[in-house]
């Protein structure tokens, strides 16, 4: 007996073990653990401050630094937290 519209499955155009390995190249395997998911890290990436000062004075030196980042003073001690948003 009939119950409607997609009762039975359509017909398979490619054999079954092509499709479960198709399957699990585009979804992976369930069983598998990922090392990235992609999304963002609930721990915080702390540059070291020497690298970030340097970064920060190199700029300062290039003549570009007020168009660059106009709210800025200029002063490391005022700047570093802006800078460090800034830059990224």
């Amino acid at each position: 007996m009939s119950n409607g519209k997609g009762d039975s499955p359509r017909p398979f155009s490619v054999t079954i073990d092509t499709y479960k390995n198709n399957f699990d190249r585009i979804f992976g395997k369930k069983d598998e653990t990922c090392e990235y998911s992609g999304l963002p890290s609930t721990q915080s990436y702390a540059e070291p401050e020497g690298n970030l000062r340097e970064e920060y004075d190199a700029t300062l030196e290039s003549g570009m630094f007020f168009e660059w980042f106009p709210g800025l003073t200029g002063e490391w001690e005022q700047d570093k937290d802006r800078f460090r948003v800034l830059r990224r």
